[in-house]
């Protein structure tokens, strides 16, 4: 009998198929990524950069309804929500729910605006102020259904 040794000789691996479903799924999450990331930053700190939202938190700031209910000064604490849609040739249309705050307390101010052939436009505001009653700062008035008018204390 002879002594035969079989050798096998093992090849190195690949990983080809390892690396392609890799590259695939990071193609796939870079955009999610990136659009999360992106909202969250917008939601945090980047809606204080857009004109829109400047121009509201400015008007808010100079309403005097605005200061009656809430009290001065008033401040931005944060973005509660934001809906964006836009359709070609209707523009684009924003609607905002921000949390602000004053001396007398906290409350919500629902905006929404539109921009059509590139002019911005504030289709309302509405305050919700700390007793829960609702007010248009556009029209610079109470909203029916409210139980009694804004107090009237101390104004700027």
């Amino acid at each position: 009998m002879s002594d035969t040794r079989v050798v096998y000789v093992e090849r190195p691996r690949n990983r080809g198929c390892l690396w392609g479903c890799l590259i695939v799924v990071l193609i796939v999450a870079a955009p999610l990524l990136f659009a999360w990331g992106y909202s969250a930053w917008y939601l945090y700190t980047g809606f204080r950069e857009s004109p829109m939202m400047r121009t509201i938190v400015e008007m808010t700031q100079r309403d005097g309804l605005a200061q009656r209910v809430l009290g001065a000064p008033i401040t931005v604490t944060g973005l509660q929500g934001n809906a964006f849609s836009y359709a070609p040739g209707m523009g684009m249309r924003d609607q905002y729910v921000l949390g602000v705050q004053g001396s007398r307390g906290f409350g919500k101010l629902e905006v929404r605006s539109r921009t059509t052939g590139g002019k911005p436009v504030i289709d309302s505001m509405i305050l919700t102020g700390p007793d829960a009653r609702r007010y248009d700062l556009l029209k610079d008035a109470p909203l029916p259904g409210n139980s009694a008018t804004p107090p009237l204390g101390d104004t700027i």
